[in-house]
This record gives structure tokens, C-alpha cells and sequence, in this order.
């Protein structure tokens, strides 16, 4: 029985095809080392980082707000960065890619001839010591970022180069999905190690400006996916698997029949175009006779139990009503195991 149940996840999930979409830039600059903070080339066409015979350091910015091409409540599988490297000043250098933990801004400064230079801050650029020029500072001069990078890549002469996909990326692109407010984008900081600096498009560069591909996957017809494995506290022996397929939800229950028998059921796929927490949904519950891992039952001969009641309270507590030959049984449940890569949101609970 349970091997059915398995045999019937693993297509309905198998079944979820993955969609990859590219996503332009929104906003980038280039943090000039400078005490004062005046410099930066918030519309240039070229982008900084590193620096040239222990000379100032700079540091491109680049953020990706618009993420409206990946659908909510999706499954951020891989992620990519597509930069196009123009010109390298010196040896192979380490550049490294890190998340950046505060706001920033792009101005109307625009940098001239090769841009190495920069040129004066205009309002509301980022600049080495503004976040937003000159109203606003960050924490720390050189940018507020993650100390641990989402990626590296060794940059050694002009071509198109690809950052990822690694988990942090996948983590940094699901998070500013999920939570918006936290999408800062990413810092590029060449190795202090070498003197080298490099040249990059950016996104006011109309050959190959930067692209962000995201490939994702969606895993349910409501915004939270509350999958996983549910259980209450005072019945042992028994529990729900919730899933949240792209087809509709489907749950099961093992337990044991008023006879004291293994009972095993499953629920019809019932499509949600949104959940409420509080509000109560159905499904309808069908059984069969016990199986063998040898010798499963064909699941064309489930027939009609009753019906299950879910209330969602929070992302982790509920109650389940099942209603069938054996009366009704009412569980107080709470989400043990969640599905890896799964997000719930709008959480009731304190």
C-alpha cells in the first residue's frame, strides 16, 4: 500500500516540469575607493572591480529587483550569473561574489572615455562611503556584505564569464523571492592578493549587458507550501503526508481502522487557487485493501472512504477531521518534517 502511495508521488512530482527564464539587471554601479565618497558612474556603460598596482579599490554593485518572471511560491532550482568581461589590467585575479546586506541606489552620474576614474556622485548614488549619495552611509565604507561569497570565478582576459550555479546563489535568489525587502543584489570585490583590475558591461551597455538565469520549479497552486509530514502528539502510530503537487493537493493518512487493522488512505488531487488559514477545505478520501511491497494493490482499486477537513491555523499547527465508516476522528496536528526547498508564508501563529 505504502509502495503505491510512494510510486504515485514520485510521478505526480517527476511530472513538474522546470522553466528557466532570464532576468535584466535593475539597478548597478561601481564603489570608487575614495576617503570622501564623491566618486561613483551610476549610468556608465562599464562596471569596476579590483585595482591596479596597489593603487584605489573598486567594487561593482548589481542587483536583480525584478523578479516577477519567476512565479510566486516557486522553487528556485539553479541560478546564474552571465557577465561580460571588455578589458583585464593586470593577471588572473579571483573576483568574488557576495550578497550585500544593505539598500543602495544608481544615480544619474555617468563616468567618462574608459570610466576607470568615475566621476562626481550624483543624488542618490552608491558611492564608497554613501548608499545613498549624500543623504544616506553604509555601516561600513567599501559596502555591507556577506563575509561567506555565493560564488568565485577566476577572470583572466575579456570574454563572457558565468557565475554559479551554487547553493548560496539558489539561497540568496529563493530569499529575495520570498522576502523582497532583502534583495540588495550582489558586490564583486576583486582578491586583495592581485593587482588586477577588471572591466565589465553594465546594464546601460546594449552588447551583452548582465543576465540573470533562473530555473525554477512550481510546486503547488497556492502561494505557501505547506507539505510535509503532520502528526498529533496524542495518537501514536498514525499521521498525514501533505503534499502540494503541481496538479493539486494530495494527503494521505496511515493509521489504524476501530478494529485496531492498518488502515491506509488517499485523498483525491483537489486544486486550491488559494489558501486561507482558518478557513477549513475538503477532500474526498478513498481506501483499499492492504498490500504487499511484492505485491501492491493497483491503486484503480481504491474506492470511496469519506472525506478529510483540513484547518491551517499556522504553517506548522492544524486540525484534521477525518469523517468515514469509522466516525469522525479529529486530529490536533502539527507539521513535523517540511519538504526541502518548500516555503510558507502568512504565518498565524505568534
Amino acid at each position: 500500500m505504502r509502495y503505491i502511495m510512494v510510486v504515485i508521488l514520485l510521478s505526480l512530482f517527476g511530472a513538474a516540469n522546470a522553466e528557466t527564464v532570464f532576468i535584466p539587471a535593475t539597478q548597478d554601479n561601481t564603489l570608487y575607493q575614495d576617503p570622501e565618497g564623491k566618486l561613483s558612474n551610476g549610468k556608465g556603460d562599464f562596471l569596476f572591480s579590483g585595482r591596479i598596482e596597489d593603487g584605489p579599490s573598486r567594487k561593482s554593485v548589481i542587483a536583480f529587483k525584478d523578479l516577477s518572471a519567476i512565479p510566486y511560491g516557486a522553487v528556485v532550482q539553479t541560478v546564474k550569473l552571465h557577465l561580460q568581461v571588455s578589458e583585464v589590467s593586470g593577471p588572473t585575479t579571483e573576483i568574488y561574489l557576495l550578497r550585500i546586506l544593505e539598500n543602495w541606489g544608481e544615480g544619474a552620474s555617468n563616468a567618462p572615455d574608459q570610466e576607470y576614474m568615475g566621476a562626481p556622485a550624483a543624488p542618490g548614488d552608491a558611492t564608497w562611503v554613501h548608499t545613498f549619495y549624500d543623504q544616506q552611509s553604509w555601516d561600513y565604507v567599501g559596502g555591507v556584505f556577506a563575509w561567506w561569497p555565493s560564488d568565485l570565478e577566476s577572470i583572466s582576459t575579456p570574454k563572457s564569464y558565468t557565475f554559479g550555479s551554487t547553493y548560496e546563489m539558489v539561497n540568496d535568489v529563493q530569499t529575495w523571492k520570498t522576502y523582497p525587502g532583502e534583495n540588495f543584489g550582489w558586490i564583486l570585490i576583486g582578491s586583495s592578493d592581485t593587482d588586477s583590475l577588471i572591466q565589465l558591461h553594465s546594464r546601460e551597455n546594449l552588447l551583452s549587458p548582465p543576465l540573470l538565469e533562473v530555473t525554477y520549479t512550481a510546486t503547488g497552486s497556492a502561494s505557501s507550501d505547506y507539505s510535509g509530514v503532520w502528526h498529533d502528539p496524542d495518537k501514536d502510530g498514525e499521521g498525514y503526508g501533505v503534499f502540494q503537487t503541481p496538479f493539486g493537493w494530495l494527503v494521505y493518512y496511515y493509521g489504524y481502522s476501530s478494529a485496531g487493522e492498518f488502515m491506509w488512505l488517499t485523498s483525491d488531487l483537489v486544486r486550491l487557487d488559494e489558501l486561507e488559514q482558518g478557513i477549513p477545505f475538503e477532500l474526498p478520501m478513498l481506501i483499499n485493501v492492504p498490500g504487499t511491497f511484492e505485491e501492491p494493490t493497483p491503486a484503480s482499486m481504491l474506492q470511496p472512504y469519506g472525506s478529510l477537513e483540513l484547518l491551517l491555523n499556522s504553517c506548522t499547527e492544524g486540525v484534521f477531521k477525518l469523517d468515514g465508516p469509522d466516525g469522525m476522528k479529529t486530529s490536533n496536528v502539527i507539521r513535523l518534517v517540511g519538504i526541502d526547498n518548500t516555503i510558507c508564508l502568512n504565518d498565524a501563529s505568534p
